[in-house]
């Protein structure tokens, strides 16, 4: 402990870099799904089984092409999106949080932002969306927010 107010807390020092996944990891998996039905159609041949156990690998090759489409690679961060908000938005912000959301049937990426307004009590509040991919505002919702 280095002081009051840090129980149990780590220092500065022992901070490691900070990583942010990456959608475009869903490929890794994609190849996985390929090598497993690629193999299982091998093993098929080989053995001389009934033809009908192919079945098994058409529902792997179609899990494989789904993980490869929907691999985007995300180009906005979380703390872009945070900027490109705080810039939608009618008030000036004081600080905001973003979560990644996915959107559609192939999981596209996108960025769903709260901001509030500056100031010691904030008084507005917004929930933009912002395009993980293009870094577009597809969405604002702003309202006031109400004194306790």
């Amino acid at each position: 402990m280095t002081g009051a107010g840090t129980a149990g807390y780590p220092g500065d020092e022992s901070l490691t870099p900070y990583r942010r996944l990456d959608t475009a990891k869903r490929r890794t998996a994609g190849a996985v799904y390929l090598v497993m039905a690629a193999g299982s159609a091998a093993l098929v041949v080989v053995s001389g089984v009934d033809v009908m156990w192919f079945t098994a690998v058409l529902p792997l090759t179609l899990i494989a092409g789904y993980q490869f489409l929907g691999g985007w690679k995300l180009e906005v961060t979380d703390m872009e999106a945070i900027e490109k908000a705080g810039d939608a938005t009618s008030f000036a912000f004081g600080h905001g949080s973003a979560t990644l959301g996915f959107r559609g049937p192939l999981a596209k990426p996108i960025w769903q932002v709260l901001v509030f307004s500056a100031g010691p009590t904030p008084d507005r509040q917004a929930l933009v969306t912002v395009d993980g991919l293009s870094g577009e505002i597809t969405g604002i919702y702003e309202e006031a927010v109400e004194a306790p």
